[in-house]
């Protein structure tokens, strides 16, 4: 089944040939189905739309929000409420683009002679209402005004920046896991910045989803009579400027009033250009010269606009007293936030490896700060002396950190509670990420009008999970205003990382010394009273003479390693328990796992539990809250009792050995990792709760 994906706003002129080309279509394998969004038109557009859904495969879902890109990622939803497979091909048309009769068959022939690719161009040639002058024609960049592309190109690989929306295919598991339009770019009315697809085509690239052009796709072009017009491809110009400005990296060595100082030199040499071309009565030169000062212009309105605004300043705050999921969840929302439209800096206290970590997000030109405020709510002895000296040196050292809103990831009461108040103190709005589960305990007479102050500041609290959010708000909620923006927003996997590759299986359990064939439970977690590695080498143990080709690999480092080595020393397992101590990349070893087991005490939500998912292993975890969150409903994990060892014990062995199972939990896993916490999924959720808080 292929889905065509149409927007159209007031396209009743040319929509109408274009779907009685559709109607000429040869059906490829499977069938073929279309979604048009209509985007708000206010002409005949819906009585075409019905004129037609009897005659086609047709389905249509209304948008409102004016832009194509908000139109077609409409359309996106709608396709994907409609079921499909991974595979199956999004091909993405035009209002105004007829398609040759063996279209959809040609590409669907591509796709699958190229499963490695994930996004296929075709030819687009032009139909002119209005065949423009030769000497504009052959002077104009067609690609970049009309969308022409040549059928003369090559079968092969292309760069997908080449690969223009009127004619496109995009696997549908690349939109399953998140990916959209970006809604500020693309037709929105008469001014906008062009690249919609471009972006959305290099994000892909990027991600390491390649793209193929198949010429003998084709469709055909309607280019009305007033496009051909001098002025409208001046003005195509500078549109194409906006969205060069929009999509460009700069580095800040080679910019002059926020744009980089070549152009502004090539536009004066453009403008006196234009000058002597004028005076020589030169057409062609003149025309040029205007093309390319329209769209420096375009970029330099779009580098000036945002320069004079200050983009709104977050500050990120977070400690746990060692580098762990949440500091790492942290450095990726900055990033995430610098990349949609805000100045993200993190505020952190110095923790062991600090130097080393902030370095790596320095060379990604992440923002860093060493923030350690005095911390007053707990009984210590100085708590006062100390609230005296945040309020003096705290305050003045966060007002120099110049944020709009304080983010505060709340991890107890001393660290996270105290920045909240500070804040409070520099009349700043703040939010919480709350990423564990807390003890229901009593505040104290000093705590408690404390923390009600702090609490006054905050605007938004987003949980990792519906567990943790539940505890935060047994604790806190009274303390919040009925107007708090709450939300759940679960860490995030990179699936394009963590993957399922039988290779890096092998890679890892030579790199790991063990055999080809063995059963391996792996865990990857820190060795700290909370994930209880003891109970799961207490697991191990049990299980161990029923299944003698079974090993347990142990990733992390922490207080309980050298009570661990012993407790194994032992048992006498030594020769079947591996402890693989701290790795950068997990995602090397998680695909040797038969099993992830993770028996916590309690988890905010265990991020390796979603990893090992992503790499195709079926995950094992403790019924606490966190870990139940992801697997309560999950056909690619398993919850085991917490105080039942028996159980717990009994039903791991069902799963050793039942290799059908762990191979179709696996599968199952994978998909719904990719489903539930891909990255552009998180990154949605973020935008959206940040939306109106500053």
């Amino acid at each position: 089944m292929l889905t065509v994906l149409m927007a159209t706003y007031n396209g009743a002129g040319t929509l109408p040939q274009v779907l009685r080309a559709y109607m000429g279509l040869r059906p490829p394998a499977g069938g073929w189905r279309l979604v048009i969004a209509d985007n708000g038109s206010t002409d005949a557009t819906a009585q075409v739309i019905a004129a037609f859904r009897g005659r086609l495969p047709l389905s249509s879902v209304y948008v409102a929000r004016r832009g194509r890109s908000p139109a077609l990622n409409g359309a996106v939803e709608h396709a994907l409420r409609l079921g499909g497979d991974g595979g199956e091909l999004f091909v993405f048309g035009d209002d105004d683009a007829m398609p040759a009769h063996d279209w959809l068959c040609r590409l669907q022939d591509c796709a699958r002679a190229h499963p490695g690719y994930a996004l296929f161009g075709g030819a687009i040639v032009p139909a002119w209402r209005e065949r423009p002058a030769d000497w504009l024609l052959r002077l104009t960049p067609v690609g970049l005004t009309w969308g022409i592309t040549s059928p003369d190109l090559r079968d092969a690989p292309i760069y997908p920046g080449l690969v223009w929306g009127a004619n496109m295919a995009i696997r549908r598991r690349i939109f399953e896991a998140g990916a959209r339009y970006d809604e500020s770019i693309g037709p929105q009315g008469a001014n906008y910045a062009m690249g919609s697809e471009t972006r959305l085509n290099l994000e892909m690239h990027a991600a390491g989803n390649p793209s193929w052009f198949c010429p003998q796709a084709r469709v055909a072009h309607i280019i009305r009579a007033p496009q051909v017009r001098r002025a409208w491809i001046l003005r195509r110009a500078m549109l194409f400027g906006r969205g060069q400005c929009r999509l460009a990296t700069l580095a800040p060595s080679v910019e002059l009033l926020g744009v980089p100082r070549w152009m502004l030199g090539r536009y004066v040499r453009d403008s006196l250009g234009a000058v002597r071309a004028w005076l020589r009565r030169d057409r062609a030169d003149l025309f040029l010269r205007h093309w390319e000062r329209a769209w420096l212009r375009g970029f330099f309105h779009e580098a000036w606009r945002g320069r004079r605004k200050r983009l709104p300043r977050i500050v990120i705050s977070s400690y746990s007293g060692e580098l762990g999921g949440m500091e790492l969840r942290m450095a990726h929302e900055a990033k995430v936030l610098g990349e949609n439209g805000y100045d993200s800096v993190l505020a952190l206290r110095r923790f062991p490896g600090f130097t080393a970590w902030v370095q790596g997000l320095r060379a990604q030109h992440l923002q860093v700060r060493v923030y350690e405020p005095p911390l007053f709510l707990e009984h210590w002895a100085w708590r006062r002396w100390n609230w005296l000296r945040a309020r003096v040196t705290g305050a003045w050292r966060l007002r120099r950190l110049r944020p709009d809103l304080v983010h505060v990831a709340f991890c107890w009461t001393s660290y996270g509670a105290s920045i909240l108040w500070l804040a409070r103190q520099c009349r700043l709005p703040a939010v919480i990420s709350v990423h564990n589960a807390f003890p229901l305990e009593a505040f104290s007479a000093w705590q408690r009008p404390r923390l009600q102050e702090a609490f006054r500041t905050v605007k938004g609290v987003y949980a990792v999970s519906p567990s943790a959010l539940r505890h935060f708000l047994d604790l806190y909620r009274d303390m919040l205003a009925p107007e708090t923006r709450l939300a759940v927003i679960p860490n995030g996997v990179d699936t394009d990382t963590f993957i399922v590759s039988p290779e890096r299986g092998i890679q890892a359990r030579k790199q790991l010394g063990l055999p080809p064939d063995a059963l391996v439970l792996g865990c990857v977690a820190r060795l700290s009273a909370q994930k209880r590695p003891q109970a799961l080498l207490a697991l191990f143990a049990r299980l161990a003479p029923q299944f003698p080709r079974l090993y347990l690999v142990l990733v992390g480092t922490g207080p309980l390693e050298a009570m661990l080595r012993l407790q194994v020393q032992q048992t006498g397992l030594q020769d079947r328990v591996v402890f693989a101590g701290f790795r950068q990349r997990v995602e090397l070893l998680m695909p040797a796992f038969d099993l992830h087991v993770l028996l916590s005490k309690n988890e905010g939500f265990g991020i390796a539990t979603i990893e090992a998912m992503a790499c195709g292993v079926p995950a094992v975890g403790t019924d606490v809250p966190g870990t139940r969150d992801i697997l309560h409903d999950s056909a690619g994990g398993l919850l085991l009792p917490l105080d039942d060892e028996h159980a717990a014990c009994t039903a791991v062995a069902q799963l050793l050995m039942d290799a059908p199972r762990r191979a179709r939990m696996g599968r199952l896993a994978r998909e719904e990792t990719v489903q539930r916490y891909s990255m552009p999924r998180l990154e949605r959720q973020l935008r959206a709760f940040y939306a109106g808080l500053v």
